[in-house]
C-alpha cells in the first residue's frame, strides 16, 4: 500500500510539474522578445530547445543554437536554469570551452515567484545587441574582455567569424533524436515565398538600450 501512494504521489508531483513548465511556455507568448524561439524537449520537458537570430550589435546576422536546463525539481528548487549555446562564441559572458552562458550578473539567486525563463530569454537577446555594455563581475571569458578593450578590431573580427560559422551550420543534422528538436529547411519560394512577404511587410517596434546591464527587465 506504501508503495502503491508512493507511486500515485510522485505522478501527480510530475503531472503538476508539466503544468508548471506548460504555463512558463506559455508566459513567452505575451512577452515581446523578438528573434528568440524556443520550445520543450518532446523527451524530457526540463530541456528546452532554442535559437536567437541576433538582429543588431556585434553579433549582427548570428544564429546561435541553445538549450536551457531546467532543476530537476523546477519550479520549487532555487536553482537558476542553465543556458548552453551550441557552437562556440566569444563573448564576455560565455564560457568558451563548455558553452555556458554566465547568468548571475542578472540574476544573482532565482526565485521562481518573481523569475521566469521568459527573462531568461530576455537576458540571452540583451547580451547579444548590448555586448558593449561592461559587465560588472562574474566574466567568464577574459580574452573576450581583454580583446574588446585592448583590440577591438580583433575582436569585431573573431566576432564576425563566429557568426560566420553559425550561418553556415544552420542546416546541420540534429545533434539529439527529439521530435522537437529546431530544424531549418533551405529556402523554397514555392513554399516559402508567400511566408516571407509577411514578414517583410510586418514592422516590428524597436526599443532603446537599457541604461545598465541589469536595467533589462
Amino acid at each position: 500500500m506504501e508503495t502503491q501512494n508512493a507511486i500515485d504521489a510522485n505522478f501527480y508531483a510530475t503531472i503538476q510539474q508539466e503544468y508548471k513548465i506548460m504555463a512558463e511556455y506559455k508566459m513567452i507568448q505575451s512577452e515581446s522578445i523578438q528573434g528568440v524561439y524556443v520550445i520543450p524537449s518532446f523527451e524530457n520537458s526540463l530541456v528546452w530547445f532554442g535559437v536567437i537570430f541576433v538582429r543588431s550589435g556585434s553579433y549582427l546576422d548570428g544564429i546561435f543554437r541553445f538549450t536551457i536546463t531546467l532543476a530537476k525539481n523546477f519550479p520549487d528548487e532555487m536553482e537558476t536554469p542553465i543556458v548552453t549555446f551550441q557552437s562556440h562564441i566569444l563573448h564576455p559572458l560565455i564560457d568558451a570551452s563548455t558553452g555556458r552562458l554566465q547568468t548571475k550578473e542578472a540574476f544573482p539567486t532565482w526565485n521562481s515567484n518573481d523569475n521566469h525563463v521568459w527573462q531568461i530569454l530576455k537576458f540571452i537577446l540583451f547580451i547579444f545587441e548590448y555586448s558593449h555594455v561592461c559587465f560588472s563581475g562574474d566574466i567568464v571569458n577574459k580574452e573576450a574582455v581583454d580583446l574588446m578593450a585592448q583590440n577591438k578590431s580583433e575582436f569585431t573580427k573573431r566576432v564576425k567569424e563566429c557568426v560566420r560559422i553559425s550561418r553556415d551550420r544552420i542546416y546541420d543534422p540534429p545533434t539529439v533524436e527529439d521530435k522537437h528538436y529546431i530544424t531549418f529547411d533551405q529556402f523554397d519560394s514555392d513554399v516559402h515565398g508567400s511566408t516571407l512577404e509577411s514578414i517583410k511587410n510586418r514592422k516590428y517596434a524597436t526599443s532603446s538600450p537599457p541604461n545598465s546591464s541589469l536595467s533589462w527587465y
